[in-house]
């Protein structure tokens, strides 16, 4: 896949909400991160209006992100927060100027749809990472100084404590995923995920048990288990217990949706909704290898 230029002091980049609305505290917060690094920050006319829960109307934000791909002078395009929106006019957007001058695209959550979209159609990298409106929880080191790393191009390598439903081995392949619901959401669009010869990244938040195995049924059924090489377990955030229970842990519902594949399995990566989110690069060849004593995720980037 095709990696953006990495970013360097000075450059512009973009802020703006394909999604939900942000308060104005965490967009504050970010232009402060962004200056820290010598960044030079675009507001997006998404940042301030509202429309119930979305900020600004869909065509508001279709402009919006529109004008942010087509701007030359921006090199990163920043999602300010996740939740819904980015469905409603990802077949909107025209990607052929982005095509041809790619820019990365950061963000989590609602952000899997650009995620999914510019790598199955466009064969270009972004990046997973956290956002302005994960600052209502503090701000973590961890989270920020990745999203850095990954943005200007620094080495980035992680390790991962032994889990007890880890499945040992090793996978070269390309880094692809992100929040489980959307990439289910995104089956059968153009936005749909190519998971074939990848290692998969997937975290989810907010869901029932049962939803949890949907969602993997629906991705199994697919056939998006089918060739993968290697599978990268993040958070698994407030999932909610069925009534009467479900009968497993979220973490053992993984496991039997790919209990016939015999790729290496690493649960409780750091990334994902809630606490540290550990910056990936979707797009990027990774090395993945898990073993009795844990696991390390490196990117050769």
């Amino acid at each position: 896949m095709i990696l953006p230029p990495f970013l360097k002091a000075g450059d512009k980049v973009g802020v703006l909400s394909t999604s939900n609305y942000t308060e104005q505290e965490y967009i504050d917060g970010l232009l402060d991160i962004l200056k820290e690094w010598r960044l030079e920050p675009v507001l997006g006319k998404t940042i301030g209006p509202r429309e119930g829960s979305f900020a600004g109307s869909d065509e508001l934000r279709r402009k919006d992100l529109q004008q942010m791909l087509d701007n030359d002078e921006i090199k990163a395009v920043l999602e300010t927060m996740g939740g819904y929106g980015i469905l409603r006019v990802i077949d909107q957007i025209d990607f052929n100027k982005f095509k041809y001058n790619p820019k990365w695209l950061v963000g989590y959550s609602d952000t899997t749809f650009l995620h999914s979209h510019v790598q199955s159609m466009l064969g270009t990298a972004s990046i997973q990472g956290t956002m302005a409106s994960d600052l209502e929880g503090g701000y973590k080191v961890t989270s920020w100084e990745s999203l850095r790393k990954a943005l200007f191009g620094e080495k980035l390598e992680y390790k991962v404590k032994a889990h007890p439903l880890n499945r040992n081995g090793t996978a070269e392949a390309t880094l692809v995923g992100g929040t489980l619901s959307i990439l289910c959401n995104a089956k059968g669009t153009m936005s749909e995920a190519n998971t074939n010869g990848k290692v998969l990244f997937l975290e989810e938040v907010g869901e029932q048990y049962f939803r949890l195995d949907s969602y993997l049924m629906s991705l199994k059924h697919a056939g998006k288990f089918e060739y993968v090489k290697g599978l990268v377990v993040g958070r698994l955030t407030d999932i909610k217990e069925d009534d009467p229970p479900f009968g497993k842990t979220p973490e053992e519902i993984v496991l039997d949706a790919v209990k016939e594949f015999d790729f290496p399995v690493c649960f409780g990566f750091p990334a994902g909704h809630s606490g540290v989110n550990s910056a990936l690069i979707f797009g990027a060849d990774v090395r993945l290898t898990v073993s009795d004593k844990g696991a390390t995720l490196s990117f050769d980037s």
